[in-house]
């Protein structure tokens, strides 16, 4: 049984260490940039997360812009770029803009005693439980996805609805049923997904992503709290990382539909210092 047991644990540790986040059809390549994130497809319709995407897509997008053309390394490389994905480490890694899921996954990670070089993380939250857990980080912040309008335009509609609703994939049902305008984070059309938040007046979103591509394309977005367990560890990071303390949250779309629209926050800043700090040395 022992046995049984310390074998499982080996496994379990060599798929970790041999595999992107624990899927055995995606190998680590060795001497190469890895990029760290997820591809599942989920839901009814089993289609990926766009966040997950877009990390990915923002990745890609980044290379050509820096000039790089292969992801030869001197040795083998993980990176963590979009997303709350920190935790799902079992190996050393490059960390880029990632964060926690919730704060309380930051203890548990620590016992992993991996190596990280952190050169940008989501927000000030996750760059303090980091710290608190013996990591050094600079103050360098923001999610990838803010770069976005860098590279995509989007094709945005001349007649703009008046709101959107971008709900949990598990929820996005409800919200069709109550009649709203809907649109799914789950989608393999990541340039869709932009352009149908391009076309809104105001982005009314649970998904941390449809907040952080409608800000970065300059659309109003509000905070649908009805987020997973409850917990707005990351949502929460994000919005630090753009200097605010205080931001506008509601529990209903129509409690949403009736405040006063929310500013939308200036991300040159942080965009710059992304830019800056995109690990190029990584790379041969």
């Amino acid at each position: 049984m022992l046995k049984k047991i310390l074998l499982n644990k080996w496994t379990k540790k060599l798929a970790g260490r041999m595999t992107i986040f624990g899927q055995y059809h995606r190998l680590i390549r060795p001497n190469q940039v890895n990029l760290m994130y997820f591809d599942e497809k989920i839901g009814p319709d089993k289609k990926p997360n766009v966040g997950d995407l877009l990390s990915k897509v923002t990745f890609d997008y980044l290379l050509k812009h820096k000039g790089i053309k292969s992801l030869k390394a001197k040795h083998t490389v993980r990176i963590t770029f979009i997303g709350s994905v920190i935790q799902f480490l079992t190996a050393d890694a490059v960390v880029f803009g990632s964060g926690f899921l919730f704060e309380y996954v930051a203890q548990p990670f620590a016992k992993k005693k991996l190596k990280l070089d952190v050169r940008a993380v989501r927000g000030p939250l996750t760059r303090a439980k980091l710290q608190e857990i013996g990591y050094v980080v600079p103050e360098v912040y923001g999610d990838p996805a803010i770069l976005l309008p860098i590279f995509y335009t989007p094709v945005a509609a001349a007649d703009k609805k008046d709101f959107l609703v971008i709900p949990h994939w598990k929820t996005v049902d409800k919200y069709v049923k109550m009649g709203y305008p809907v649109l799914s984070p789950l989608t393999a059309d990541w340039r869709n997904f932009i352009n149908e938040i391009a076309s809104a007046k105001l982005i009314i979103s649970s998904s941390l992503h449809g907040v952080i591509i409608a800000e970065a394309y300059g659309v109003p977005a509000i905070l649908l709290d009805e987020v997973e367990k409850g917990n707005l560890f990351k949502y929460e990071d994000y919005y630090l990382s753009t200097g605010r303390k205080e931001f506008t949250k509601v529990k209903t779309v129509e409690e949403g539909l009736q405040i006063a629209v929310p500013t939308v926050p200036n991300l040159e800043e942080l965009k710059t210092g992304l830019l800056n700090a995109f690990p190029v040395d990584i790379f041969r």
